[in-house]
């Protein structure tokens, strides 16, 4: 399978597309692509929830342009990764750490494509994915930074906890979460909870509708209850001690999917994390605006250089 095309998207310049085979017997796909000149390391890409190698096809150029080799992962149950589910549809985990044993694998496996040192540039639930990694130690990085990380979901409470926990008890995690979409239509620009610019937004669906099979509905039962389980790990006591990298975690100011207190509380765990609030951004940081995203970029070319400076 090649990579999805659309105008505007242009792949980057050496990417290579791998397939590796994860618990369970399903199919992994990771993107890398070399840097631009001689590299300063490589950065492990982590998307969000519905996601996929080619919406970062433009962080990616970037990120080459920076010196950099890049890593980039559709974890299972999304883009073009095999399903766990019958219904494609569905965004199904049966548990955060399957995700987390799929990256683990890929980094060892494509480890002659990525120079060290490592930084991972993690989004939303790829935030989650990525510090559990950290977390359960089962993979090494020299710094990360984290966009909008899905650290808690919001208006997730305590009894929504239960109730999918009970649910997934019964066999019923693969069952849609109650009160999400069950099917992909086209997102209309303007009631969006993700960006401000109408260009990117467009290119992302624009791919969908190019691909069907990158398309994603709602979470199910199970994906919920794997979330819950996964970021409450984060909080319990010194959960977290034993990740002594530098740490950038940017939160988006005009948040409306994941709960932004939990960075606050995560950040206090961290003896090396810097965290900022980037005003008037939407959740996928990385998407916004130039302007907007400008501010993330800074912030992360400073962590860059304390953990890969630049040659020469």
């Amino acid at each position: 399978m090649a990579f999805v095309r659309v105008p505007g998207n242009d792949i980057p310049e050496g990417a290579e597309e791998h397939w590796l085979e994860g618990r369970g017997g399903v199919k992994v796909r990771v993107m890398t692509a070399p840097a631009a000149a001689e590299p300063r390391g490589a950065v492990i890409v982590a998307p969000g929830r519905t996601e996929f190698i080619e919406k970062y096809f433009e962080v990616t150029r970037e990120l080459q342009a920076r010196g950099f080799a890049v890593f980039c992962i559709d974890w299972r149950g999304q883009g073009l990764s095999g399903r766990e589910v019958e219904n494609g549809l569905k965004g199904h985990l049966a548990s955060f750490d399957d995700p987390v044993n799929d990256l683990s694998t890929a980094l060892k496996l494509l480890s002659a494509k990525l120079p060290r040192p490592h930084i991972g540039l993690a989004h939303s639930m790829g935030g989650a994915i990525m510090l559990r990694a950290l977390q359960t130690r089962r993979i090494e990085l020299d710094g990360a930074a984290f966009s909008a990380p899905m650290w808690g979901i919001a208006g997730l409470n305590d009894t929504g906890k239960k109730y999918v926990r009970f649910m997934t008890s019964l066999g019923a995690g693969g069952q849609f979460a109650p009160g999400v979409e069950k099917k992909w239509k086209r997102e209309v620009f303007k009631k969006n909870p993700i960006t401000h610019d109408k260009e990117r937004h467009a290119r992302s669906q624009g791919l969908i509708a190019e691909e069907p099979r990158l398309a994603l509905a709602g979470p199910t039962v199970g994906w919920v209850a794997a979330a819950a389980d996964a970021t409450e790990t984060f909080l319990t006591q010194n959960g977290l001690a034993h990740v002594r990298i530098p740490v950038l975690v940017a939160t988006a100011g005009e948040e409306q999917l994941v709960d932004n207190a939990s960075h606050a509380l995560v950040v206090e765990q961290l003896p090396e994390a810097r965290h900022i609030t980037i005003p008037g951004a939407k959740h996928e940081i990385l998407m916004e605006t130039d302007d907007l995203r400008s501010q993330f970029w800074a912030e992360f070319d400073q962590l860059a250089e304390r953990v890969a400076p630049t040659r020469g």
